[in-house]
């Protein structure tokens, strides 16, 4: 029978405590995540791990004699894993990270540079779309990281805030007032923007690539709806409106609960938030 090492872990660091909710915290993650676990195992051993009521969880007979078989295998497993060489961590592991296309210009080549130093044999998988179609593929399980700008609050991700971005009006130093605009939008910061905007500019180019808006603004062709982040990659001299609205985004790290349960995965997590010159430890909730 082949189990998945993420649910033996879940199980071990449940029998230590006196409820699935205390279990839950201890592991960072949703109860339904964890009881799903915890069920998908007992399918697998064809027996009950848990006794369960309300006032807690207790081990079964089955659930004891397991647990020791367990206890045994993650001690290999961690032994394993030190003696492991640093050019065999991915061990032929793919992992796939999604970001906007953007985001990973500014995120990704700092990221990636030390995941090859640790692991030279990394695999890794692109997708690049926006924040919210990158969060859904990551629900639906088809992604497994991903760099979101704005997520959504779900009980089932683990969701750890990396930095902020603000969107704004740029145009040229001392440049008159434009009568074009040029933006995305598509994305809901421009269309905040408008709407708080009063006798803002009707003409407008549409474009979906924020390094061809910094350029066009750049050449002076019209006030450019542009990430701050996105500018300071263009390198160009662009200048924030002032007294135009604004729209602060919230950059995060979004992952389901079982991903981090390896070497690799744990060097993406780590290396994603290195990339945003945050400490080892930040603050993650769900």
């Amino acid at each position: 029978m082949k189990y998945r090492m993420k649910d033996l872990e879940n199980f071990a660091a449940a029998s230590n405590c006196k409820t699935m909710g205390d279990a839950a915290r201890k592991l960072g993650i949703s109860q339904p995540a964890l009881s799903e676990s915890i069920q998908r195992l007992e399918t697998d051993i064809s027996a009950l791990v848990f006794y369960r009521s309300r006032s807690g969880i207790q081990l079964t007979p089955k659930g004891r004699l397991f647990l020791e078989r367990v206890k045994n295998l993650l001690v290999s497993v961690d032994r394993l894993e030190i003696e492991n060489k640093e050019e065999n961590v991915f061990g032929g592991q793919s992992i796939s990270v999604g970001c906007h296309q953007t985001v990973a210009s500014y995120t990704l080549p700092v990221a990636l540079a030390e995941v090859q130093k640790v692991a030279p044999d990394f695999k890794i998988e692109l997708y690049h779309d926006l924040s919210r179609n990158i969060q859904a593929e990551i629900q639906k399980g088809r992604l497994d990281i991903g760099i979101v700008i704005n997520p959504v609050r779900n009980p089932d991700l683990i969701i750890t805030r990396l930095s902020y971005d603000v969107v704004r009006v740029w145009g040229r130093k001392n440049q008159k007032e434009a009568d074009t605009l040029i933006l995305n939008s598509q994305f809901f910061q421009t269309q905040s923007i408008l709407k708080k905007w009063k006798n803002r500019p009707q003409k407008t180019i549409d474009t979906d690539s924020l390094d061809l808006i910094c350029r066009l603004t750049g050449k002076g062709i019209g006030y450019g709806i542009i990430p701050t982040k996105a500018v300071e990659l263009s390198g160009l001299d662009l200048h924030p409106i002032q007294g135009l609205p604004i729209y602060k985004d919230e950059i995060a790290l979004i992952y389901r609960p079982e991903f981090g349960g390896t070497r690799a995965e744990r060097l993406i997590i780590d290396s994603l938030k290195a990339a945003f010159h945050l400490p080892p430890k930040v603050r993650t909730y769900v």
